[in-house]
């Protein structure tokens, strides 16, 4: 990752995350900001449902601070992806990217949601 950009907060669209996902390095984490019940009725496979208010108190368990950080609402003006990429700078996360079209893009786009308790297994079927 390019020193000169630490601490900025980039931008991206769904055909570009779902071509992340799919590449081993560098890691990605894809944090869903969307209300709980909203993360369990179907997310972008891997998600980790997480808050702004939740993230105040650091990084969920298993997310480490060095992955490039993906922050996802449910739409392009949802509130929650700016507060949770303004959590994640304070928490010293450097690389943080916007996913600007929230999950409304995800799904115009028609790619793979995963459903809470849903297993790779069940996903590949």
């Amino acid at each position: 990752m390019d020193p000169h950009f630490t601490g900025v907060i980039f931008q991206t669209h769904a055909g570009e995350l779902a071509r992340r996902l799919t590449r081993p390095f560098p890691a990605v984490i894809v944090l869903d900001v969307r209300p709980r019940a909203d993360w369990e009725a179907g997310h972008i496979p891997g998600a980790v449902s997480t808050s702004a208010e939740k993230l105040a108190g650091g990084l969920p368990e298993g997310v480490p601070a060095g992955a490039e950080t993906i922050v996802v609402g449910a739409d392009p003006f949802d509130p929650a992806v700016r507060s949770a990429s303004l959590a994640l700078r304070r928490l010293g996360v450097r690389r943080i990217v916007e996913f600007s079209g929230g999950m409304h893009e995800w799904e115009q786009a028609r790619l793979h949601r995963q459903a809470a308790g849903q297993t790779a297994a069940a996903k590949a079927a």
